[in-house]
């Protein structure tokens, strides 16, 4: 196995990446802060570790920025059917974003890309924030409709990749469209936070690359419900970047249903078709619940996850036009991802920057006991991994393994060990 496939320029743009870190890094003060430098006019310019390049406007009401991250890794995967451990490499994301922000009318934008993509483009939204708990968000951006870990961003995962959980029920998490957000209760005490969505239900560039090839289905509508019963805290990360003095805990319950999903998880862009008796699309509606925990204290961190899935609108499906064969009762599991999943993770993060966590993940399909051939597979994964964070999150190398059990497929049952280092600026 040989995941070398990215061109020669990547690796390069790796290289400098290491580099311009490393720079960043020495030029540092002790506690992370910015350094400004005078330019002589009503702008400074900022340098954070890991946090990019800002340049700041008229006191810091208005700026822009850039970030960079890469993230180069060798892997050894082996079956249980194998002799050898196969070796591969691969720069996981090579993310490049632009940001901009009037603070005064409480707007900014983020656009960013992934230059080892075929389709680079990830975020591209624009956010308003009313300064009285009102936030609304518009673009392609990150659901908040998924479970939490799909929530976090790639360069702040506990691991060196996400969960089983998250691989098998979502693809990038990533949709266009619009949320709006509203904050209740103590600024320091309980807090209920509400959001509601209004997507695509397509997926990334979900309006296709062409004119005869527009978004698929309908739209997806849903919900999440945050509450924060001992004050907010730090919901950027899968571990705690900053050491919660007093308990935390947030509880989430997040509900979604896709008026016509055109892939497994609801959020493709026509992976397959299907049609009703006169051969139009009748593409099936995908309800997905969510409910997840996380709690903090000190360097601690505990996220607990499940998700469940269900197919409805079927009735009189054809999986093909022309011939008009009729979607046989169970076998839409071959086609979406139907069951349910839970995942543990538990993390430890020490002062002097060395985390450690371990995972347990166990996929439960709908229709397991029907030899349907779903593709959501009964699987139990068990995962470690070994960090060390350097000048926050500038520099991170992550040891991790992971041993998934399939008992019904031997060939794919097996490990994967994964060596990592992220590059940020």
């Amino acid at each position: 196995m040989n995941f070398n496939t990215n061109p020669i320029w990547f690796r390069s743009f790796s290289v400098f990446l290491l580099l311009h870190a490393a720079l960043c890094a020495d030029a540092q003060q002790d506690d992370g802060a910015f350094d400004q430098q005078d330019t002589g006019s009503d702008a400074d310019v900022a340098l954070a570790s890991g946090s990019g390049l800002q340049v700041n406007f008229n006191d810091g009401a208005a700026s822009f920025g850039i970030q960079a991250m890469a993230q180069p890794m060798i892997g050894w995967t082996k079956t249980d059917l194998d002799s050898t451990a196969a070796m591969g490499t691969e720069i996981r994301n090579a993310f490049f974003s632009f940001h901009v922000a009037d603070r005064d009318r409480g707007l900014s934008m983020v656009v960013r890309g992934d230059m080892g993509a075929t389709q680079p483009l990830l975020d591209a939204y624009v956010d308003w924030d009313s300064g009285s708990g009102w936030k609304v968000r518009a673009g392609q951006f990150r659901s908040p409709l998924n479970n939490r870990e799909m929530t976090f961003f790639e360069g702040r995962l506990a691991m060196t990749r996400r969960s089983a959980l998250s691989r098998n029920f979502t693809q990038s998490g990533r949709e266009f469209g619009v949320t709006v957000q509203r904050s209740f209760g103590n600024a320091d005490g309980f807090q209920v936070v509400p959001t509601l969505a209004v997507t695509s239900g397509d997926g990334l560039n979900s309006f296709g690359s062409l004119s005869n090839d527009p978004d698929a289905g309908g739209c997806k509508v849903g919900g999440r419900l945050d509450l924060l019963p001992f004050g907010p805290m730090d919901l950027t990360s899968s571990v705690a970047t900053q050491p919660e003095d007093e308990f935390r805990m947030a509880l989430g319950l997040a509900a979604s249903y896709n008026f016509g999903a055109s892939g497994p998880t609801g959020e493709s862009h026509r992976a397959w078709s299907m049609y009703d008796s006169d051969g139009a699309d009748q593409f099936p509606e995908y309800l997905k619940n969510v409910l997840d925990v996380v709690m903090r204290y000190k360097g601690t961190s505990l996220m607990v996850e499940y998700v469940n899935t269900a197919a409805y609108g079927l009735q009189g499906a054809v999986t093909n036009s022309s011939t008009g064969t009729l979607l046989m009762p169970t076998e839409i599991s071959t086609y979406m991802v139907l069951g349910s999943a839970y995942n543990v993770q538990l993390s430890h993060v020490l002062a002097s920057g060395w985390a450690g966590t371990v995972s347990f993940s166990q996929m439960f399909p709908e229709f397991s006991d029907l030899n349907t051939g779903s593709i959501l597979p009964v699987e139990d994964v068990l995962g470690a991994c070994l960090t060390r964070h350097i000048e926050g999150q500038a520099i991170k190398i992550q040891l991790a393994g992971e041993y998934v059990s399939r008992p019904d497929f031997p060939e794919q049952t097996g490990w994967r060990v994964e060596l990592m280092t992220q590059f940020s600026l």
